[in-house]
């Protein structure tokens, strides 16, 4: 499989299979919309030949906005930037997709306007508030906020969306054994721990049918002294899909880190337990870990790091680097 041939990823075809993630979150207006920054930064990018793009972690309603310039997609406001975002993101033949994000606990009064929610009472250290644990009707307002997001991100016209399932964030902190401390339905075995996750997923799937792709983007590094193993990240894997995930983006601190006492890769693992697509990313620093990992050839899409994006004429060295 070669980094620069092109694949269908759904009903639409990109150009190659080199992926920019979002690692420039802090970038908006204050009022959630997309910024002259962001604009240039993803724009440099796909001009110099990124085939799909993942905008900023944005925020899919106030309560769950995380910090002061996070990117939006909650108003009928956020709207207009973030069409003509895509508008010049798919002029260059780039697949577009967002991160919809909410901060669950890691977020303050000042910043979401209330108090936060989370799976429990938590309080991530001074910057932070104690959150209250959400309750049933907090779970049908949440499904609402994402289903509305997505349709959001399908009239400013993306391809599909990333619920982010890692960083500390709410569905993070649902999966989490220290961050959730529930006895009812929504805490407890880890099929309890997703189910917020996944009632989500499918009330997103519901609202868009299949017009959207959705993806799932998780860690478990930060699990793996609470035990968590193969197994549980094959039950993971097997809800989400069930309920609706078609592209799955695991990160890790590296990506050639092996798990589970093994000499497999997560990348590997993932794969194991899933057809759909897949995004590597992890410290995709140099083009030797790159070569590394497409040794591996489990990958639909390649996260490079920005280490590698700032080189002036980056594809052109990736090609000489890869291809040649």
């Amino acid at each position: 499989m070669s980094l620069f041939e092109s694949f269908k990823l759904g009903n639409i075809r990109a150009k190659n299979r080199i992926l920019v993630p979002p690692y420039h979150d802090g970038l908006a207006q204050r009022d959630g919309r997309v910024s002259h920054a962001i604009y240039e930064h993803l724009i440099r990018l796909v001009r110099q030949g990124a085939g799909v793009v993942i905008v900023n972690s944005s925020y899919i309603t106030q309560q769950g906005k995380s910090h002061p310039l996070q990117l939006g997609i909650a108003e009928e406001e956020h709207l207009p930037g973030l069409r003509n975002l895509v508008k010049h993101i798919k002029a260059e033949g780039v697949v577009a997709g967002i991160r919809l994000s909410h901060a669950g606990a890691k977020t303050s009064e000042k910043i979401c306007g209330e108090q936060p929610i989370g799976p429990s009472s938590i309080n991530f250290g001074k910057d932070f508030d104690l959150s209250r644990s959400f309750d049933e009707d907090d779970v049908e307002e949440l499904c609402l906020f994402y289903s509305h997001s997505i349709e959001r991100a399908e009239e400013a016209g993306f391809d599909f969306v990333e619920l982010n399932g890692a960083q500390q964030q709410l569905l993070d902190q649902c999966l989490h054994p220290r961050y959730n401390g529930r006895e009812d339905d929504y805490g407890g075995k880890l099929e309890n721990r997703l189910k917020l996750a996944c009632r989500i997923v499918e009330a997103m799937k519901e609202r868009v049918k299949s017009r959207l792709m959705i993806g799932y983007f998780f860690s478990i590094h930060d699990k793996l002294e609470d035990g968590f193993n193969a197994k549980n990240l094959k039950t993971v894997i097997k809800q989400l899909e069930k309920a609706g995930v078609d592209i799955f983006h695991p990160i890790t601190i590296h990506v050639m880190n092996k798990f589970f006492d093994s000499e497999e890769t997560l990348l590997e693992w993932v794969s194991k337990y899933t057809d759909k697509s897949i995004i590597v990313e992890g410290n995709i620093k140099s083009t030797q870990v790159l070569k590394e990992v497409l040794a591996i050839d489990k990958a639909t899409m390649y996260g490079i790091d920005k280490a590698l994006f700032s080189r002036p004429n980056w594809y052109q060295f990736l090609q000489k680097k890869i291809a040649g």
